[in-house]
């Protein structure tokens, strides 16, 4: 299904906007006042509230960066498809998983419905009755992992295939899959393995058993013995040290999110405040800034005579300073062709991946 991001997008502008200075006199300052109390709010699409809130339910239930008895775990980690240049694009990966044992990457899926194979293609229909086709999520999904192993060869970390494994995990209890795909070892539904969960287990300690269970899972039969009996060979505990300091200096999406909760998810390549440029390379990974703009029309009113400014940026980001009207970011978002600038007065908040 193709959702159509042009529109209702008038947080973007036509071109980059140019330095305007600062007015002396309140009627200098009229048409800035009036650009901020015109901006709109963007309330998030409804099919993105509902996929975010499914597809995020494992991320949030074991934590963007977790360290476990069983292993280290990322969340929304990218990847160059080409080890060394992004020029051909990245994949996202939504778990990864550094055991001493195995890297494990899983595919998140929250899908309800029912989901049958057709040649080669997985054809997912929805409760709601609306159809869509995907081709192999599991070879898809096999891609990144290969991916990971260049971009991990890249950094002087050469480790065997049978290090490495794939999983594409469903997480909602209402998926029925076909019997081709219920016996597909590349596949887990998370509600198996949670109806499994110990009467012994208590809240803080499932998530801790539900990861052992699904690494449990990306073994053969005979390597999972092996695993339980606490045989299977250990990777050095300096290359696996070396495999999880890697990922994790991989980057995840950047994010802006609008005033009316919307989040737009892709690159950011600079900012801009009154003219001036900063690159977005030099800004600190996994870092937040909160835009406050005084949009309401009344304490609006307040800088358009001279007391104050419009807005403020502050966080850890960046230094804090005050915003103008005229202030924008260069942003790609995730489906568009190119880049393209995002006034900051339709922006509340800034994180880098």
């Amino acid at each position: 299904m193709n959702f159509d991001l042009t529109k209702d997008a008038a947080y973007r502008l036509p071109g980059i906007p140019e330095r305007r200075p600062l007015g002396v006199r309140w009627v200098d300052r009229l048409d800035e006042w009036r650009d901020i109390i015109a901006a709109r709010p963007f309330p998030e699409f409804a099919h993105v509230q509902a996929g975010d809130k499914g597809e995020s339910l494992l991320r949030r239930a074991l934590g963007r960066h977790e360290v476990t008895r069983i292993g280290e775990l990322f969340c929304c980690k990218r990847v160059a498809r080409v080890a060394g240049s992004t020029a051909a694009g990245r994949f996202e990966l939504d778990i990864v998983v550094v055991t001493p044992r195995r890297i494990v990457v899983f595919e998140v899926k929250h899908w309800s419905g029912r989901l049958w194979l057709v040649g080669q293609d997985w054809v997912y229909q929805r409760r709601s009755g609306e159809t869509l086709r995907y081709s192999d999520l599991a070879d898809y999904n096999a891609e990144k992992l290969a991916a990971l192993r260049r971009y991990l060869a890249s950094q002087g970390l050469v480790l065997p295939a049978n290090r490495f494994e794939q999983r594409v995990v469903f997480t909602h209890p209402r998926i029925e899959l076909d019997a081709a795909l219920a016996k597909d070892p590349r596949i887990v539904c998370i509600a198996e393995l949670a109806k499994a969960l110990p009467r012994a287990v208590t809240a803080t300690s499932a998530t801790s058993y539900l990861l052992a269970a699904l690494i449990e899972r990306c073994a053969s039969v005979e390597a999972a013995t092996k695993l339980a009996d606490g045989l299977f060979d250990l990777m050095p505990p300096k290359l696996t040290a070396a495999a999880a300091s890697a990922i994790s200096r991989l980057r995840g999406w950047d994010v802006l999110r609008l005033h009316g909760g919307r989040e737009l998810i892709g690159d950011l390549l600079w900012l801009q405040f009154d003219g001036e440029r900063t690159d977005a390379a030099s800004l600190p990974a996994d870092s937040t800034a909160t835009l406050c703009w005084r949009r309401n029309r009344w304490l609006s009113l307040l800088p358009l005579l001279g007391l104050g400014a419009f807005g403020r940026i502050k966080g850890p980001l960046v230094e804090p300073r005050n915003l103008r009207s005229h202030d924008c970011v260069y942003f790609h978002e995730v489906g568009q062709a190119r880049p393209s600038a995002i006034s900051l007065v339709s922006v509340d908040a800034i994180r880098t991946g």
